[in-house]
C-alpha cells in the first residue's frame, strides 16, 4: 500500500473571492480603515450607487481602486513599522472625518 504525499496548499487555495483581487490593487483596499475611507469617498462622489459601509460589495471594487486616484494616494507607501502604521491610521481617520464633515454640510 503506497502512501500519497501530503497536499501542499497555498493561501490562494483558500481565498473566498479571488476575482476581487487585482494585480495592482492598492494597499488601502486591504486595510480596514483604508477601505472605510475609500467607501466614504465613493459615497460622496457617487451617491446614486448606494454603497454600504459595513458590507462587502464586490461590484464596487474597481471603483474603490479608482478612489485611490481621486484622493491622490496612489504613491503612498505601505506602512511597515509600528510608528508608520500609527501615523497612517491617524492620517486615514483624519481624511475620513473630513469627508464625513463635508458630506454632513451638504444639503
Amino acid at each position: 500500500m503506497s502512501e500519497s504525499a501530503p497536499a501542499r496548499f497555498r493561501a490562494a487555495d483558500f481565498r473566498q473571492h479571488p476575482a476581487m483581487e487585482l494585480a495592482s490593487s492598492h494597499w488601502l483596499r486591504a486595510a480596514v480603515y483604508g477601505r472605510h475611507l475609500l467607501k466614504l469617498q465613493l459615497r460622496q462622489t457617487r451617491p446614486d450607487l448606494g454603497v454600504v459601509l459595513v458590507r462587502a460589495q464586490p461590484q464596487y471594487e474597481q471603483l474603490l481602486e479608482a478612489m485611490v486616484d481621486v484622493l491622490d494616494l496612489r504613491d503612498w507607501p505601505v506602512p511597515r513599522t509600528l510608528s508608520q502604521r500609527l501615523a497612517a491610521t491617524r492620517a486615514i481617520l483624519r481624511m475620513a472625518w473630513s469627508i464625513e464633515a463635508a458630506s454632513a454640510r451638504q444639503p
